[in-house]
């Protein structure tokens, strides 16, 4: 069964109210008042649907009673209808710019009063509804906004994060982020070489070291603890300080954007860990390929003085094998112009797969340059 509304009926005449008594009270819940001032005091204090109010009453008149009451901002929409037995046009418009919502005149039709009746608490019961509705759209409106104004923060932050190169870089665009949320935190990043803890405070705390050691263990994602919660998204790890305790919808909100905070940190560090990987690899490549053709350098070096060393061995072996053409020559040994063919042959058949594995030798350096070269061009730097 709904609820009934509730009419406050005022008039200084006992009879009067009695009638309206009798007429409405199996339909709606009545209180009374015999002056304006009583009224006003009612009216003040308990919520009603609507109020009949006679014009003429003792002391404050109904007319100055329904003035009052459409001043107050607390009852300025609660409907009013006079009943009165002032029937003139004259008291009728009084009765509008007072602020009424309608007249009757005594005697009145009961059924007449009673559609009227019907009729505002009804328009009330509307109103207050769509005030309703209005108020909850404007909220969610509101937060709509709000989580809007909040999430962007967190898309900004994950497009400046791309611009980050180092962890400490992304530690502090992330520190700013929640900075605009006004929260006092502290981040720890954890590698397999050493642990980045970099907070609002210049100095962290020891006991936020150890806080971050038991927490890395857990397989708990959000711990709270008062005004304190930590976010564990293992290797990243968030220690807000200052969460609102006073709103919850706020504090909602923040654990769900701070949540999203810290998984776009994780896919950054973890990006930056294997660009710094890669980094350090290409470093280690650029110091083999250097080393190589250091290397290489020494060896065309090396090759070059062999020829050298080899050129002249030649030129001394003929000058050698010409003087002792020469000497024999003098001691009356002639050698047929064959057997001097032979012998020349010979020490050519000898000196050749030397001069050949030089020359194969030097194939072979130009080929290892030309892969340096690839290598080279591959790691994007030809020149370096």
């Amino acid at each position: 069964m709904s609820e009934k509304h509730h009419i406050l009926a005022v008039d200084d005449e006992p009879i009067n109210l009695d009638i309206l008594k009798e007429l409405l009270e199996e339909t709606y819940d009545l209180s009374y008042a015999t002056t304006g001032e009583e009224c006003i005091a009612l009216a003040s204090q308990t919520t009603f649907d609507l109020v009949l109010l006679d014009v003429g009453l003792p002391g404050i008149s109904g007319l100055d009673a329904c003035r009052q009451l459409k001043a107050d901002p607390s009852t300025q929409d609660l409907p009013i209808i006079f009943v009165s037995a002032l029937t003139s046009t004259k008291e009728r418009l009084n009765g509008f710019n007072a602020g009424a919502q309608d007249y009757i005149n005594k005697p009145f039709n009961q059924e007449e009063l009673k559609a009227k009746i019907q009729l505002l608490v009804d328009i009330r019961s509307k109103v207050l509804d769509l005030n309703k509705n209005v108020q909850y759209a404007t909220g969610t409106a509101m937060a709509a906004m709000s989580s809007a104004g909040e999430l962007g923060v967190v898309l900004h932050f994950l497009r400046e994060s791309f611009l980050c190169k180092t962890l400490t870089s992304l530690t502090g665009k992330a520190l700013e982020a929640l900075e605009q949320y006004g929260l006092s935190s502290t981040i720890q990043l954890r590698t397999q070489k050493k642990n980045l803890t970099i907070g609002h405070d210049k100095q962290v705390p020891d006991i936020e070291h150890e806080l971050f050691e038991l927490v890395a263990s857990s397989d708990c994602r959000i711990h709270s603890f008062g005004t304190r919660s930590i976010f564990n998204f293992n290797p990243v790890i968030i220690l807000v300080k200052n969460m609102p305790m006073d709103d919850e919808a706020l504090q909602g909100r923040h654990r769900d954007n701070i949540a999203i905070l810290a998984e776009g940190i994780q896919a950054r560090l973890e990006a930056l860990l294997l660009q710094i990987e890669v980094d350090h690899k290409k470093t280690l490549l650029w110091q083999v390929i250097e080393q190589t053709e250091s290397a290489l350098k020494k060896v065309t070096q090396h090759h070059e003085k062999q020829q050298q060393t080899q050129s002249e061995l030649m030129d001394g072996l003929s000058e050698t094998m010409e003087a002792s053409f020469q000497n024999l020559v003098n001691q009356n040994i002639h050698l047929s112009g064959e057997e001097e063919e032979q012998l020349l042959e010979a020490a050519k058949t000898i000196l050749e797969p030397t001069t050949a594995l030089y020359e194969s030798s030097l194939g072979l350096g130009d080929e290892i340059n030309a892969i340096m070269l690839d290598v080279r061009k591959a790691l994007g730097d030809s020149n370096r």
